[in-house]
């Protein structure tokens, strides 16, 4: 799960160059992760899920083109640059890959008060120049869908992607909050049958059960580093960090996960 590299973002410890740094860090530990993992078991695919916020964007608040190195269009085609990259190393590890993407709130064009249909999103845009430059790759699926929840399946794993914003007003929602709505989609407001949910969008990794004792919401960090909107807001920070998990296509269900540390 790669979410919120939250490209083209300006930190005192976060820019565009440590965002590839720790992206590509992240690709070679979950490589050697698998050797070690492949030791008791097989594992020949691999699917990638893209949570969104890959870019910074530009159009969140009044400040954000002050704290970013490169401008929308640099954005674009930098972290399209990286997916091509992270796609290409992942081709080199497994027999086959599987990309899916799920947009978030900082690829959003123009204002919330602007009609801008919500599919017309800079990360959706980024992912599909990566796709496009990829597209002669005979071993990977990306398949582009304008849906605002991605369907996530894996032999008999059935699994929901979302950024985050979509639950709460203003894109903020308390974890138990989350689980509830996750909770309601599962007993049948979403027309198709899931276990787990994947979410990015707090830059902090975590995991809650649902009611059912069998499914997850597990949520995902961030590659970005001294974030003061969330530090001076919501009294919030985190170390940078992705996530690996490992399925059981028989069974439909997580075999092992990990939490992977990303900071210098």
């Amino acid at each position: 799960h790669l979410t919120d590299w939250q490209g083209a973002k300006v930190t005192t410890s976060y820019n565009t160059q440590v965002m590839k740094e720790r992206v590509l860090r992240f690709v070679h530990r979950a490589g050697r992760i698998t050797d070690m993992v492949r030791e008791a078991r097989p594992v020949k695919d691999c699917t990638i899920m893209l949570g969104g916020d890959m870019i910074e964007g530009l159009f969140n608040f009044p400040t954000q083109p002050y704290e970013i190195d490169q401008t929308l269009f640099g954005q674009y085609v930098t972290v399209a640059g990286l997916l091509t990259d992270v796609v290409r190393r992942a081709l080199s590890m497994y027999e086959n890959v599987t990309v899916i993407g799920e947009w978030g709130n900082h690829g959003r064009l123009g204002s919330r008060r602007d009609a801008v249909p919500r599919s017309d999103n800079a990360d959706r845009m980024t992912y599909e120049l990566a796709r496009s430059l990829l597209q002669d790759e005979p071993r990977l699926t990306w398949v582009d869908s304008a849906e605002d929840i991605q369907r996530v399946e894996i032999g008999n794993y059935r699994a929901l992607l979302i950024h985050g914003d979509e639950v709460g007003r203003g894109g903020f929602a308390s974890p138990m909050t989350i689980v509830r709505h996750a909770d309601r989609w599962r007993s049948g407001a979403y027309p198709w049958e899931f276990r787990d949910v994947y979410v990015g969008h707090y830059h902090t990794h975590n995991e809650w059960a649902m009611a059912n004792g069998q499914g997850s919401v597990f949520q995902t960090g961030s590659t970005e580093s001294d974030n003061r909107y969330a530090r001076e807001t919501m009294a919030a920070s985190a170390i940078p960090s992705q996530r690996l998990h490992f399925i059981d296509p028989e069974r439909g269900r997580v075999a092992a996960m990990y939490k992977v540390w990303l900071e210098d």
